[in-house]
């Protein structure tokens, strides 16, 4: 255990937490890790108080997914006190950050944010752009560049980007570094006068739509349930005699024309959706919510075990790459749902579940997925 200061303004605001709370215990019930450091939030809280220091260890716990105020009944916002912690670390001590993860995420974010793992593919006149995120660019460069391909089918004039949009930086806490790398990318919303982002990652959706208020950020699903799937693969899917449980991501939690062309979209594809109890603005967190799975392993992959086993069925459907990661991590058989719209095997009906991948064989797919869009879409004409 390492026991940090905190700052004033800090513990003003964990005081005035835990003089709203009642002690209910409904947050306390429903996150996934404060029973692992006490037996009710207002304990919690008093012993911040009482010793102006808190455990490293339990602001890098919590995964951000913001369960604990939706279900308050006092509209207390312990996701926010916790990410101010986070912050306040990174202000004031910085000496011991790199045994919480920091090395990793600061390892993930170089490379992202290098020529290497980025490049953008923006005609002058397009005003449009196709954002597919880190995580759906390490699985699959060929499911990227068909859904850029459907884009262009149906969208006039849209450019495709391969870059981070900087939120291990931002979850971790490190605002002067996440502002750096961010600043680069709205610049080159602003350079190129994008009026909007097509994103295929739930927390790009967030990080863009909070950073840059003159841009339009829209789904991929959204796209998608306006214009329609391939007539080809309509219905495409009713013979297949299998349940997929639809796991929607925390950060599109209160997203609801997402979580409908979502569904939409799976039904025009003949898929058999099953629910989660708690789906939609109710759903739980896969475990990688708040870059856990790098600052605290253990819990992170005890709260995927929990997620998983409320499946309904033996297969998940989600639509965020970062969760279908968590699932497959313990075993669940898991796709993305554009694994049904462009993914060989699956629509082959070969098999209904993704491999795992090593880290090694992630970055590599990155790799080669740029140098085949530079070759497809001949860059050096662009």
């Amino acid at each position: 255990m390492h026991k940090i200061d905190l700052s004033k303004g800090v513990l003003k605001d964990v005081n005035e937490n835990n003089k709203n709370c009642i002690n209910c215990k409904i947050c306390f019930n429903s996150c996934p890790m404060m029973k692992e450091y006490s037996s009710s939030p207002k304990e919690l809280l008093q012993s911040i108080i009482d010793n102006g220091m808190i455990d490293k260890k339990i602001p890098y716990s919590c995964m951000l997914c913001d369960v604990c105020t939706i279900k308050c009944p006092k509209d207390i916002n312990l996701k926010n006190m916790f990410y101010d912690i986070r912050k306040d670390i990174f202000e004031n001590n910085l000496n011991i950050i790199d045994d919480i993860g920091y090395k990793t995420v600061k390892f993930h974010q170089t490379n992202s944010f290098s020529p290497i793992f980025s490049k953008r593919f923006i005609n002058k006149t397009s005003k449009k752009i196709f954002f597919p995120g880190c995580s759906l660019s390490s699985y699959s460069s060929d499911i990227v560049l068909k859904t850029y391909d459907y884009l262009k089918s149906n969208i006039d004039n849209i450019s495709l980007v391969f870059e981070c949009c900087g939120k291990p930086t931002l979850s971790m806490g490190d605002m002067d570094k996440f502002n750096e790398y961010y600043s680069k990318l709205d610049f080159m919303f602003n350079e190129n006068d994008i009026y909007e982002v097509i994103v295929a990652c739930p927390n790009c959706f967030k990080t863009i739509g909070s950073h840059s208020e003159n841009v339009k950020v829209r789904t991929l699903w959204e796209v998608i349930k306006e214009y329609g799937v391939p007539k080809e693969l309509q219905d495409y899917y009713k013979d297949v005699n299998l349940g997929f449980s639809l796991h929607d991501p925390c950060p599109v939690r209160n997203e609801s024309k997402v979580h409908e062309s979502v569904r939409y979209i799976l039904e025009s594809l003949g898929v058999k959706v099953v629910e989660f109890d708690k789906n939609k603005e109710k759903s739980e967190c896969c475990g990688s919510g708040g870059m856990v799975k790098v600052t605290n392993k253990e819990l992170a992959n005890k709260q995927t075990r929990k997620r998983a086993n409320e499946a309904k069925t033996e297969n998940i459907v989600t639509y965020c790459e970062a969760c279908c990661e968590s699932m497959l991590s313990v075993e669940k058989q898991t796709l993305h749902i554009l694994d049904f719209m462009f993914n060989e095997d699956v629509i082959n009906k070969k098999k209904f579940t993704q491999d795992k991948k090593s880290t090694i064989k992630k970055w590599s797919t990155r790799y080669k997925g740029i140098k085949l869009a530079k070759k497809t879409l001949q860059a050096n004409k662009l």
